[in-house]
């Protein structure tokens, strides 16, 4: 469960000017899709194609191409080469987060999902039982051939779930579409993974990252020409249990809902794909993982980490 549903999170500041921007809204599988640009025609070729990677990259849509992976075992699956290019990425953030980041897990997400959304929950599953659900996971049962371009599960049971990262990677996907037919400014906010293309009538785009307690303070104004920004945390879906919450984010490494003081983390850098994964994996690792893996990965990406401090809000950023 580590899809996230922060629309609300970014706020984009519109730079007022001449000539016309073009604002457009659709819903897609339950996300907000907004596009604007000077250019008229970056509405219908931002969502074409949501529309078409969405019929790749839908867990909850049974005829899309990963469902019909996760219904497979032990047998090559003939995959698309968006299907594999992900799937790629997708081990990369596994072994840059260190196990934080896992799609193999899907069976455990879909668990925990069905447990909440029943509101029958008496107790939390035992160890036991939670050690056999996380048996049927594993990113070392995920088999790619690049040369056949086949995608073999080889854990029966091994569902796949690319929640945590499909939304940025299909907004990067469709930056370059619009840049294929020479629409250079452009934003696409697609519940709240966001991506700023070139400038907006030659000033950069303003995208202000608002406190997740406080809807009306920003914590920060930042001028964002070609790179995205993508926000997670568990402030907003949470259950309670015996009078404790507990976030919707599940760990795939322990296999219960993420326990720390991490409230937010908010990621700029050059690809939405990157900013989405790493802020749902940050969510998991915590403030103290957050700052380790900061430490042995240098990068030019700028980190907005929202953190509890003995019931008190602490905002720290990395640039």
């Amino acid at each position: 469960m580590s899809k996230k549903i922060i629309s609300l999170f970014i706020v984009v500041i519109f730079v007022s000017c001449a000539k016309p921007l073009y604002k457009n809204e659709f819903v897609i599988s339950g996300t907000y899709l907004r596009i604007s640009s000077s250019d008229k025609r970056a509405a219908k070729i931002v969502y074409k194609e949501f529309r078409r990677l969405d019929r790749i990259f839908n867990i909850y849509n049974k005829q899309s191409e990963l469902s019909r992976l996760n219904r497979t075992y032990n047998r090559p699956h003939k995959a698309s080469d968006e299907l594999i290019e992900l799937l790629k990425l997708s081990q990369d953030l596994y072994n840059l987060s260190q196990g934080a980041f896992d799609v193999s897990h899907g069976a455990l997400y879909k668990f925990w999902k069905e447990l909440i959304l029943d509101g029958s929950l008496r107790k939390l599953p035992t160890p036991e039982a939670i050690a056999k659900i996380r048996e049927v996971g594993g990113m070392d049962a995920i088999e790619i051939d690049l040369e056949e371009r086949t995608v073999t599960i080889k854990s029966q049971g091994l569902i796949i779930d690319l929640s945590g990262v499909a939304k940025g990677y299909i907004v990067d996907k469709a930056i370059l579409r619009l840049e294929e037919e020479g629409i250079g400014s452009a934003l696409i906010n697609a519940g709240g993974d966001i991506y700023c293309l070139g400038m907006n009538k030659g000033v950069s785009w303003e995208v202000g990252v608002q406190d997740p307690n406080n809807s009306s303070d920003i914590l920060g104004l930042q001028l964002l020409t070609d790179e995205a920004i993508a926000t997670s945390g568990g402030y907003e879906q949470f259950f309670t249990f015996e009078g404790r919450e507990y976030s919707h984010l599940i760990d795939p490494r322990e296999g219960y809902p993420v326990d720390n003081n991490l409230i937010s983390v908010s990621i700029i850098s050059k690809n939405c794909t990157t900013s989405d994964g790493l802020a749902t994996a940050f969510s998991i690792l915590g403030f103290e993982g957050v700052n380790k893996f900061i430490s042995n990965n240098p990068s030019t990406m700028r980190i907005f980490l929202v953190h509890s401090v003995d019931g008190n809000e602490q905002v720290h950023v990395f640039k």
